[in-house]
């Protein structure tokens, strides 16, 4: 062959800048790929391989020279979607977090020590936000430290 006017060198879909992608360049994400050793190895290759690749067992055979298992098989790229976006709820108020608490223990006296572990609240939100249910009578003020909710 005397000239090479005429061949092309395989399309890259504009990977290399050869060419913009184009609906003529279609191309699967195929790989194929071949295992070879003992049946078990080969089976955990392919599993492994599947993990993040679609996979099919195309050929299956033994060597009955060597008793060496080979597999050939197609890999294709799973597509993972894309996740959608997660909104997170509006953290509770210090009022709410500290009504949640009293609510479920109506009638029960309950420490301002407790309050503090089970809302997280600092010290001084949490003096604020009793001193203040406490004013709007949401909230009883039994004793230095002691608060309940009544039914």
């Amino acid at each position: 062959m005397d000239s090479t006017d005429g061949l092309q060198a395989p399309c890259n879909c504009g990977a290399l800048g050869d060419h913009p992608s184009n609906p003529d360049c279609t191309h699967t994400s195929m790989v194929e790929i071949e295992f070879t050793g003992r049946r078990s190895a080969c089976l955990d290759a392919i599993g492994f391989l599947r993990t993040g690749y679609r996979v099919t067992i195309t050929h299956e055979w033994q060597d009955p020279n060597t008793e060496e298992w080979a597999f050939k098989a197609d890999a294709y790229r799973k597509f993972t979607p894309p996740l959608p976006a997660i909104t997170l709820p509006e953290p509770p108020t210090p009022e709410a977090a500290v009504l949640t608490y009293l609510n479920d223990r109506l009638g029960l006296e309950i420490g301002e020590s407790d309050l503090h572990v089970l809302t997280g609240l600092d010290h001084d939100t949490l003096t604020t936000t009793l001193t203040a249910l406490a004013s709007t009578g949401e909230i009883e003020h039994i004793s230095p430290g002691l608060y309940r909710k009544n039914m």
